[in-house]
């Protein structure tokens, strides 16, 4: 059994988190807010902290670096959870965004707790260290943003866990009654997935976004993007193509995954009987191109060179999705230095591109 402290100023997630922990067998410290949550370590020093960003009397980040700054504290590893994107949540062990799934909630702090008691535990990372450096010099815009997504998420997440708890929990129950309960998460989720994009727009339109590539393999990479989408979404046929062997690219995988699993939904939702989708990656000396292709009900000429703007949302959609979603994708293209572009033909399909610039060598 250990001792996890929580600092979270909204009573319905401090009470959910905490029996959450107390239902996998550990002991649980309540704190509403920063400062008391340094007082209780410093009483008692706990085994893990699991803290909120947005809190009165001291935020999450800097209850992160008073600990820090306690020689007896400083190890003990820290869980910052938050509806919003805080400045340097890379100095936390682990950063989790709200809403705030049950079951990876559960496996992080389990991971947490093993890897702390491992004497070969893993040391702070240089993106770490790299990210202490930083200063919250966030813009009123940012702040008010941030402001939103902890005033709207923040319930969100509350309402999730709780629906989640009643799911586990109805073991017994009606078919009916479990209908409701997993009705009641895809609501949520979709209302989650609404404001994010919203923030997303807001962020991009304004210039606030900024991207954080590295170099790596972009076959590796869609080779676990398509996986993933196999095991989501069995009932489809994925294939694959021109991603056996590497493909160097600088790229903020975060972000490039965002604009894949934007074209796989759709190509997903609107890829007619045929239930087969088709990714590609083609390598050229100056850039790489990802297609992604389906053979659905696709989209009319006429219609075709208004997707990518905001809140438009295509004919036959049935009121499906909020029309954010290829804006922001194109939008995270364009930071990337490429662009995303879209063919289609009405009954035949649509085959969406991504181009992503590739640094030549000297």
């Amino acid at each position: 059994m250990s001792l996890i402290l929580i600092a979270e100023d909204e009573e319905a997630m401090l009470d959910i988190f905490g029996q959450i922990l107390e239902d996998l067998g550990h002991r649980v410290l309540r704190a509403p807010n920063g400062e008391e949550a340094l007082m209780l370590a410093r009483t008692e020093r706990p085994d893990l902290v699991v803290s909120d960003h947005m809190m009165p009397r001291r935020t999450g980040m800097e209850l992160l670096r008073a600990l820090r700054a306690d020689e007896r504290l400083r190890d003990v590893p820290f869980l910052l959870l938050s509806a919003a994107t805080p400045e340097g949540r890379g100095e936390a062990d682990l950063f989790l965004a709200k809403p705030v799934d049950l079951n990876t909630f559960e496996n992080a702090v389990l991971r947490m707790l093993r890897e702390h008691a491992s004497p070969e535990a893993t040391p702070p990372s240089k993106a770490r260290e790299k990210h202490a450096e930083s200063t919250l010099d966030a813009s009123l815009r940012e702040e008010m943003l941030n402001w939103v997504a902890h005033e709207i998420k923040t319930p969100l997440s509350s309402a999730r866990l709780n629906a989640q708890m009643l799911l586990r929990r109805q073991a017994e129950a009606t078919d009916d009654e479990r209908r409701y309960t997993e009705a009641i998460l895809l609501q949520i989720d979709r209302m989650n997935s609404l404001v994010s994009s919203i923030l997303d727009a807001a962020r991009l339109s304004e210039g606030k976004m900024v991207l954080r590539p590295e170099t790596g393999d972009l076959a590796a990479f869609l080779r676990g993007v398509v996986r993933e989408w196999g095991e989501l979404q069995p009932q489809v046929t994925f294939s694959l193509k021109g991603a056996g062997e590497r493909v160097e690219l600088s790229f903020d995988a975060e972000r490039v995954r965002h604009i894949l699993n934007n074209l796989l939904s759709n190509a997903v939702k609107y890829g007619g009987e045929s239930r087969r989708v088709e990714v590609g990656v083609t390598p050229h000396p100056g850039l790489v191109v990802i297609e992604v292709r389906d053979w659905g009900q696709g989209i009319s000429a006429a219609e075709v060179h208004h997707i990518f703007e905001r809140f438009h949302r295509a004919s036959g959609s049935e009121g499906a999705g909020h029309g954010l979603g290829l804006y922001i994708a194109s939008a995270l293209a364009r930071l990337h230095g490429g662009s995303l572009s879209a063919q289609s033909t009405l009954g035949e399909g649509s085959t969406f591109s991504l181009r992503l610039p590739r640094a030549t060598r000297a």
